[in-house]
């Protein structure tokens, strides 16, 4: 009824006029351009009914943990004269992160949406707070907004989208302390065969010296080598900071066809984020390897290892991203030739299930210099032996610890959504 009324005001009012003026009737001349000024005035209302109208977002935080709140203040305003009659709000809610105060509904998408309807006078404004709980670790979006409005009489309309992009928030993994996760913090990973040995970092040259059998090329330099019509190899600084890699094996069962078990997914990111988070604490570079990539990448998750300031959230939001799809097998990622860990580093695998293919790559990082640490998720049993590589069992601490969170009434993150959450929300429709 709204499209034939939105098509045939021209038309109703031009007939209305044609007949007064042939019969001579006032009246219905006057009924025509009664029709003709009211559809033309809503039509122009309805064109400049969004025409400065602006719809902004605050959030209160962009990083949280899984528990945290993040306030969302939405605040509608008209900056014209004109005042708007009506107006309808959708603003996109991100899954995983439910609104615990507003009412929303699931959008064509799937999302959930958050409408608001209101008016706006001259120089108004309309703010709406909104409260999102964190019950899932993952990459959210909030937004964007579909805002409709249009004239008084409701016979034509004006819809534009706002907010683009969305805002982001990233929930981190739930991290526990190394004593709650039965580990000595002083010596998380065992002590290093040999004692504390030192290491040369190469990005710091101190010198050069004659080339000595053994040295390899990247070590020597060519410019010293041309001046002096020998080879000589550069002198590097010994490295004062340990870098400890925490390495993620997503796979949950040993075929992929098998699926994954979203629990044992969640607790694997937990524990590396509690491990990272550990060592980035007590000093030491951190990096991550996991063999999954980022949400709308088709790059592997790895973050060299560095004491930047930043390094830990840089960590933390790659966790946090983790889906159950796998793009590698771990064994390639950890002997990758094009990313060579740090000499010397300590490499702590997190795993639920262990292969032949990656036991065999643990085995040779630790022969080249490498401490190997490897926990263990999962309670059945491994049918490939480690040798004397450590492992430390934490299927039973963790289930503990999910079981006194119950307990507790707080959110215990168990998948299922938090694939979905990482890939975000597009516009609602």
């Amino acid at each position: 009824m709204r499209t034939v009324i939105r098509d045939s005001w021209l038309f109703v009012s031009s007939v209305l006029i044609s007949i007064g003026l042939l019969t001579g009737s006032i009246v219905i001349v006057s009924l025509g351009v009664l029709v003709l000024g009211t559809g033309g005035a809503a039509r122009l209302w309805s064109r400049v009914a969004l025409a400065e109208v602006v719809l902004t977002r605050e959030l209160s935080e962009h990083r949280v943990y899984v528990g945290e709140t993040v306030e969302v203040k939405l605040t509608l305003e008209n900056r014209k004269l004109l005042p708007v009659p009506w107006i309808e709000i959708q603003t996109g809610m991100p899954r995983g992160m439910p609104v615990i105060d507003a009412r929303t509904h699931i959008g064509a998408t799937g999302a959930p949406v958050l409408e608001r309807n209101t008016s706006l006078g001259r120089r108004d404004r309309v703010e709406w707070p909104v409260t999102l709980r964190a019950i899932h670790r993952g990459y959210f979006r909030v937004g964007p907004s579909r805002l409709r409005s249009g004239d008084i009489f409701g016979f034509f309309e004006r819809e534009a989208v706002m907010g683009w992009p969305p805002d982001a928030i990233v929930v981190y993994p739930r991290t526990y302390a190394l004593p709650d996760l039965g580990l000595d913090s002083a010596r998380p990973f065992g002590e290093h065969r040999g004692g504390n040995r030192m290491y040369e970092d190469p990005s710091r040259v101190i010198g050069i010296r004659d080339y000595q059998p053994g040295d390899t090329m990247r070590r020597i330099d060519w410019k010293a080598t041309a001046r002096a019509g020998r080879l000589h190899s550069r002198i590097y600084e010994p490295s004062r900071t340990q870098s400890v890699i925490v390495a993620l094996n997503i796979p949950t069962f040993e075929q992929q066809w098998q699926g994954s078990d979203p629990l044992l997914l969640e607790r694997g990111v937990s524990l590396a984020a509690s491990l990272a988070r550990a060592a980035y604490e007590e000093g030491s570079a951190i990096g991550l390897i996991a063999n999954g990539s980022f949400p709308d990448a088709d790059r592997p998750i790895r973050i060299g290892a560095s004491s930047h300031p930043q390094q830990l959230n840089r960590v933390l939001e790659a966790l946090a991203m983790v889906t159950a799809f796998t793009t590698s097998r771990m064994a390639f990622e950890l002997e990758d030739h094009r990313h060579a860990l740090p000499a010397g580093a300590t490499v702590v695998l997190v795993a639920a299930v262990m292969n032949e293919d990656v036991a065999a790559s643990l085995q040779r990082l630790r022969s080249s210099g490498h401490f190997v640490h490897v926990v263990k998720t999962s309670r059945a049993p491994w049918r490939v032996g480690l040798d004397s590589i450590r492992v430390s069992e934490l299927a039973t601490i963790m289930e503990a610890h999910e079981a006194e969170l119950e307990r507790q009434g707080l959110p215990v993150d168990r998948g299922g959504e938090a694939a979905e959450a990482a890939l975000g929300m597009r516009v609602t429709a």
